[in-house]
């Protein structure tokens, strides 16, 4: 059949979803939340991660999964990203004001904020005006984003961040498309392993072998790594002992909005030492040459 009635209902309920989005940012009902991202050397300091959040007037706050998906418009997924990145100027430059001691911030950037160079004129842009230097920002991005059509355009853009002092963070590592290729030919300066490794920690021999080969190569390359997802001081032991520079995840906070990040900065648990009895008696069940340094 070429029609059937479901068909209709899921255009309506696309052009509804649009229409919301549209009606959510021209009201102010988008927020960004920020997450920390601790780093092991307590001489670094903490990153954030800003989390695009919607407080839906009906449905309450709302997760990016439950209206990015269904989208699908470049041009509404343009403004979005717009707004991430003005929000996250505006942010940091009261967290400053504040004396909140923050790193950098990451922000997520999609295929549709990398197909003209309006976004990263606006970024620089943006730098200017309040005077926040790039150098405090890092932009995230997917593996996906590599097989646009345009990969030339991409790769120069993301080079115009670079060079301005931006770092380059690939999200979700290990779950795309992308070739370890991309790893020499974009600027990266960090990978993030995506939370999916992490949570069968130490249980899951398969993913820690992911793990610790993942940080090899990223050391070997002079990149960092963050690991998403912590939820454990297991877990956070253990990645600490296989050398992941940065961690993230709700064993250190969740996401809150940034009236709230000094509480949330201020109680954050202890970043594990080696001497923590939780972490030897990890490591002792970890399978023979697993850590084989």
């Amino acid at each position: 059949s070429f029609y059937t009635p479901r068909l209709r209902r899921l255009a309506e309920q696309k052009s509804e979803l649009l229409q919301a989005v549209e009606a959510g940012l021209s009201e102010s009902q988008f927020h960004l939340y920020y997450q920390p991202i601790v780093p092991l050397d307590p001489s670094k300091p903490i990153y954030l991660e800003a989390l695009l959040r919607w407080r839906h007037p009906e449905r309450g706050l709302l997760l990016p999964g439950a209206f990015l998906t269904g989208i699908d418009d470049p041009g509404l997924e343009a403004a979005i990203g717009m707004f991430v990145v003005e929000a996250a100027f505006k942010d940091l430059a009261f967290m400053r004001e504040q004396g909140i001691p923050i790193g950098r911030v990451a922000i997520n950037a999609t295929n549709a904020d990398f197909r003209s160079d309006q976004f990263v004129d606006r970024f620089l842009s943006l730098s200017a005006q309040t005077q926040v230097t790039p150098d405090s920002f890092c932009i995230e991005v997917v593996e996906q984003v590599f097989l646009g059509s345009d990969y030339q355009g991409f790769r120069g853009r993301l080079a115009r961040l670079h060079e301005a002092g931006v770092e380059i963070a690939l999200d979700d590592f290990g779950t795309g498309y992308a070739s370890l290729s991309h790893l020499r030919r974009i600027p990266i300066d960090r990978l993030k392993i995506d939370r999916s490794f992490v949570s069968n920690l130490p249980e899951s021999s398969a993913d820690l072998a992911i793990v610790e080969g993942v940080i090899g190569i990223a050391h070997a390359l002079g990149k960092s790594v963050t690991a998403e997802g912590v939820e454990t001081l297991e877990q956070a032991s253990l990645l600490m002992d296989l050398g992941c520079d940065f961690l993230q995840g709700w064993y250190f906070a969740k996401a809150s909005n940034r009236e709230r990040l000094p509480h949330i900065l201020a109680n954050l648990p202890p970043v594990p030492s080696p001497a923590d009895d939780e972490m030897l008696s990890t490591v002792s069940r970890l399978p023979a040459g697993r850590l084989g340094a």
